[in-house]
């Protein structure tokens, strides 16, 4: 009996051992995906990268302003009448380029764009020469074009009179106002990024007789009670204080002509 029951003891402490030394192996854990590294332009020659700015521009490849073998940057150097217009750029072969109009006053107007599609600048132009390039970060085999044209969107340039009145209504611009503009047949809700504080208010509006504000938090606490405003070009001001961030103004009833310019103009905290 002593033997077995050292034989017992000796069998007990050998399997112990042995699953002490085991260790889980499970299924490997799977790989942390990497970040998706951006797509590289194909290899395309400098002719097919130009036949893609023509496709991209609807142009043929021998029109004015596509790139060539002497300038491969598309270029335009032009005498317009006064009017609006629709600069278009595209490239190929390239990650992106940069389009730049340049009016009579030789202020450079500039805007980064990719290559996956066209950008597209209305331009309101007092007439004079107009300069219109489009040069991407590498030469050849990368190919830029730009093209001109009378502006075919009639909302474009009702885009821009709403701007040009709204600047001319609230002048002089202050430091740090917050300015919008709105447009329609029915009543309009524009929303302002405004952080909490103390505002001055100012409104004016056109094509109505009388137009309806009021102004809202984003959570939907009233700061100013709906007030009727002739549309006289006087511009209307009132305090306003924001006690969380955001305001929604609602401008109305709206109409054919319609037009609203609004800003916020920061004058303490609450």
């Amino acid at each position: 009996m002593p033997v077995r029951r050292i034989r017992a003891l000796m069998v007990g402490a050998f399997v112990a051992i042995s699953m002490a030394g085991c260790e889980y192996s499970g299924p490997d854990e799977p790989p942390v995906p990497s970040s998706p590294q951006p797509a590289t332009p194909s290899a395309a020659s400098f002719e097919e990268n130009v036949d893609e700015v023509a496709r991209l521009l609807q142009a043929s490849p021998a029109d004015p302003g596509m790139p060539s073998e002497a300038e491969p940057a598309g270029r335009l150097s032009l005498d317009l009448a006064p009017g609006d217009y629709l600069v278009t750029g595209a490239c190929a072969g390239v990650y992106g380029a940069k389009l730049t109009v340049v009016k009579a006053d030789g202020v450079p107007e500039a805007s980064s764009f990719e290559c996956t599609s066209t950008l597209d600048r209305f331009v309101r132009h007092d007439g004079g020469p107009l300069t219109i390039s489009a040069v991407p970060p590498t030469g050849r085999p990368a190919a830029t074009g730009v093209k001109v044209q009378a502006n075919p969107d009639r909302r474009l340039s009702e885009l821009k009179d709403l701007s040009d009145w709204a600047a001319q209504q609230l002048q002089p611009p202050v430091p740090g106002e917050l300015r919008g503009t709105g447009s329609g047949n029915t009543t309009t809700t524009a929303g302002v990024s405004a952080p909490p504080g103390e505002y001055e208010l100012h409104f004016v509006c056109a094509g109505l007789p009388v137009a309806e504000l009021s102004v809202a938090t984003w959570k939907g606490a009233e700061v100013l009670a709906p007030v009727q405003i002739p549309c006289s070009g006087s511009v209307f001001k009132a305090p306003v204080v924001l006690p969380t961030e955001g305001a929604d103004l609602t401008m109305g009833p709206g109409g054919l002509d319609s037009r609203f310019a609004y800003r916020l103009v920061p004058t303490g905290q609450p």
